[in-house]
């Protein structure tokens, strides 16, 4: 016995030993929780393992919130209390449920008219509840209108097809999603335009349309716009038009009051999403080769594939989540474009949706602590809860979103000590550590993040910062260099008035002779 005792020690030891380090790779493997492979893109566009922002906590049903099952759900809001209304398309209603997402409060399915007469819903489509009026904006799709009703279900107004020159009269009025601005402006998307939303007044008269997508410039657009300029009228009548892809969803940024625009369909990836200001210009129109999504189309399943951005939504901190219904992710940016974190897949399991089924994603907390996903097919809700990593990345990104980039270098260095590849922190150190005036660490950090705008800024202020500190000693090395040449070539010029005066004493000897 006494002669195995060593061998033993070693085996108990090795075994501790190897418990010990396998422990912090276990506690860093959050990712290995879900159902899908968790990655971000490195500098060089690649897409990388990467530690998980959020996990999936639950799939809810409608039966778990203690009503009937989900009927080919169609939108889900917020509102400021933090009340959740799903669109259940399917069953012609609306359901309010509480914050924590665990039972339905209330059932809207029909309103009380101005004339005290009940009216049902309709195959419902979009929900919007405003901030500052209070009241709940709804899109009556297949009842061809729009209702704007206190939270009691009374209706304060009706919209329906405009009596208007502007408005295509052949058209019906078919309302898929609305919202409404901070001045009481109500924008409609329709099925069955491309001019962009109708745009309606407070008091509910048509504007206009507003944040139409432009014509993407593909090759066939270009040709046909050349072969309309030198056809005739009768020639240009038969041929076909160019016209842009209509978006289909959209959110508003309640604080600066941008509404953001998605667009699932189309050929291009032209205004897949736009921020557009109250003029209707597009403040993203400079990303005219940004890519929205997957940066390439074979990461998924190993196939080729197209993004559909089917919805999207700005969170409380100005994050942009982007609902892709391909794959069944959700793309989380910065507001300034940066891609945080990559969530969801396609599959059967928590965490994933039916394939091309989801249908809407909405966030929750100052700092994007949930993020819910709509998944029409499956009839349920999925709350997603942020990571510690996430919570990190929030924080740094609140921090430097509000100016305050000294402070938000310690949890970018922190978020780098996680994961090592995640690009959008050496974003954030190098902008750290330019606005620091420490533009030479900047210039490290922005080349590792393969940033040339933000490399070429911090070499610019690093040149000059290194001139005005060795200005003097410049000016002496030029006056030294200057005052030197002089010498030389005095020294020069002397030396060859010497050789030419000593040349001619021989010359002037001779002819004395």
């Amino acid at each position: 016995m006494k002669k195995h005792t060593p061998r033993l020690l070693r085996q108990v030891l090795a075994a501790g030993l190897s418990a010990a380090l396998l422990l912090p790779v276990l506690a860093q493997s959050v990712s290995a929780d879900e159902p899908y492979d968790v990655y971000n893109y490195n500098y060089l566009g690649e897409a990388v393992p990467s530690q998980a922002g959020y996990l999936a906590e639950r799939a809810v049903s409608g039966l778990d919130l203690g009503t009937t099952a989900l009927n080919a759900p169609s939108d889900l809001f917020k509102d400021s209390d933090d009340y959740f209304y799903i669109v259940d398309s399917g069953n012609n209603r609306i359901l309010k449920v509480d914050p924590d997402f665990t039972e339905v409060v209330k059932v809207y399915d029909s309103f009380t008219m101005p004339d005290g007469s009940s009216s049902p819903l309709k195959n419902p489509k979009g929900i919007y509840i405003s901030p500052d009026t209070g009241l709940m904006y709804i899109a009556d799709n297949e009842n061809a209108r729009a209702l704007v009703s206190d939270k009691d279900g009374n209706v304060k107004m009706e919209i329906t097809k405009p009596e208007s020159t502007v408005y295509d009269q052949q058209l019906t009025f078919l309302p898929q999603k609305i919202l409404c601005d901070n001045a009481g402006n109500i924008y409609i998307v329709l099925g069955n335009t491309t001019k962009g939303a109708a745009m309606f007044n407070a008091d509910g008269e048509f504007i206009g349309y507003y944040g139409a997508n432009a014509v993407a410039k593909t090759a066939s657009v270009i040709a046909n716009h050349f072969w309309n300029a030198i056809a005739s009228d009768t020639e240009r009548s038969f041929r076909a038009r160019s016209t842009p892809t209509a978006f289909d969803n959209f959110d508003i940024d309640s604080v600066k009051g941008f509404i953001y625009t998605s667009t699932s369909s189309g050929s291009t990836d032209t205004d897949i999403v736009k921020k557009v200001n109250p003029e209707g210009y597009n403040l993203f129109d400079y990303m005219s080769n940004f890519v929205w999504g997957d940066l390439f189309s074979t990461w998924y399943s190993g196939t080729s594939y197209k993004t559909k951005i089917v919805d999207i939504d700005i969170g409380d901190d100005g994050s942009i989540n982007c609902l892709d219904a391909t794959t069944g992710r959700v793309f989380q940016y910065d507001k300034e474009a940066d891609l945080l974190f990559i969530m969801g897949a396609n599959g059967d399991q928590v965490g994933s949706f039916m394939t091309g089924s989801v249908a809407a994603v909405e966030t929750r907390g100052a700092g994007c602590e949930n993020v819910y996903v709509l998944d029409a097919g499956k009839g349920t809700v999925t709350v997603f809860a942020q990571t510690v990593f996430g919570d990190i990345v929030h924080d740094a990104t609140r921090l430097y979103n509000g100016g305050y980039y000294e402070e938000a270098l310690g949890p970018w260095l922190e978020v780098l000590k996680r994961d090592g590849n995640y690009r959008r922190a050496y974003l954030g150190i190098a902008s750290a550590y330019y606005n620091m005036g420490r533009y030479k660490d900047s210039m490290v950090y922005a080349k590792k993040a393969d940033a040339s705008g933000r490399y070429n800024k911090a070499f610019e202020r690093y040149r000059s910062q290194w001139l005005k500190a060795h200005l003097t000693q410049l000016l002496i090395g030029i006056v030294l260099i200057i005052a030197g040449v002089w010498l030389l070539k005095r020294i020069v010029k002397k030396r060859r008035a010497n050789a030419v005066a000593a040349a001619a004493v021989p010359d002037t000897a001779a002819s004395e002779e």
